[in-house]
């Protein structure tokens, strides 16, 4: 409780420090700054722990999830450590549930930034992908079942977001980014396409997950992937297998 405590005056005085420097600054007055920006990475234990994690065990199935950090990293091309979401996506579910639940799903996405003046978010009007740094390993037929979840602040509800297929091309298990235009995410709604298609609000991110979805395509098996960053860019920044930008402020 004291930790979170710690974390929600962390945000808030870190909230009022950047409010209180746009001012004195005039910040806004110039032209935005369409160059990549980062928004979270998964380095330290304390970026791989603030996560929320969920999968069909929480309403009675049996697919596991975990977000921990994966100090190998280290030694190998990417040279710091990363987070890893791994696990592993059953189909079988308790007898008495048999046909009445949804399995085969695992997932994990940001927390949300309460601070004293409400939920942080982030704008990336001015941005056209999300960019992220990931490793596929585990089962290779799972490797297409990973789907990018956004969330905005004033969605139509608290079960909608917006989805998009996390498109794997490398099959050696080695880093690549994956660069997902936000005009490609779809809003969903409790695992369905919405009714109410609208584009995604691009000034109100309010987090970003993963989640691996095995029951869409009646597959199961263990799943790995390695989580280093998530930016935003444009069609200027999309370089091949980018590390993403070097200069960062961690969220607050």
């Amino acid at each position: 409780m004291a930790s979170r405590w710690s974390t929600f005056w962390r945000r808030t005085g870190q909230h009022m420090q950047d409010t209180t420097r746009k001012i004195i600054n005039m910040e806004g007055a110039e032209l935005p700054n369409r160059g990549p920006r980062l928004l979270y990475r998964f380095n330290t234990p304390r970026e791989a722990s603030e996560v929320v994690l969920g999968s069909d065990a929480d309403i009675g199935g049996f697919s596991s999830v975990n977000f921990t950090l994966d100090k190998t990293s280290e030694t190998e091309s990417i040279g710091r450590p990363t987070a890893k979401f791994h696990g592993n996506i059953r189909l079988d579910v308790r007898p008495d549930l048999k046909g009445r639940i949804n399995v085969g799903y695992a997932g994990f996405r940001t927390q949300v930034r309460s601070t004293l003046f409400g939920k942080l978010s982030d704008n990336v009007y001015f941005h056209d992908y999300l960019a992220l740094r990931v490793r596929a390993a585990g089962d290779p037929v799972l490797h297409k079942s990973y789907f990018v979840n956004v969330q905005t602040v004033d969605g139509m509800s608290q079960s909608s977001l917006y989805r998009q297929q996390l498109r794997i091309r490398r099959d050696d298990n080695d880093w690549e980014t994956v660069y997902l235009p936000f005009s490609g995410f779809e809003a969903f709604t409790i695992g369905e396409p919405s009714p109410y298609p609208d584009p995604i609000d691009r000034e109100h991110i309010l987090t970003i997950g993963v989640a691996v979805l095995g029951g869409n395509t009646h597959t199961s098996g263990p799943y790995e992937l390695g989580v280093d960053s998530i930016w935003v860019a444009n069609e200027g920044d999309l370089v091949e297998d980018s590390p993403g930008p070097n200069q960062y402020t961690p969220a607050s």
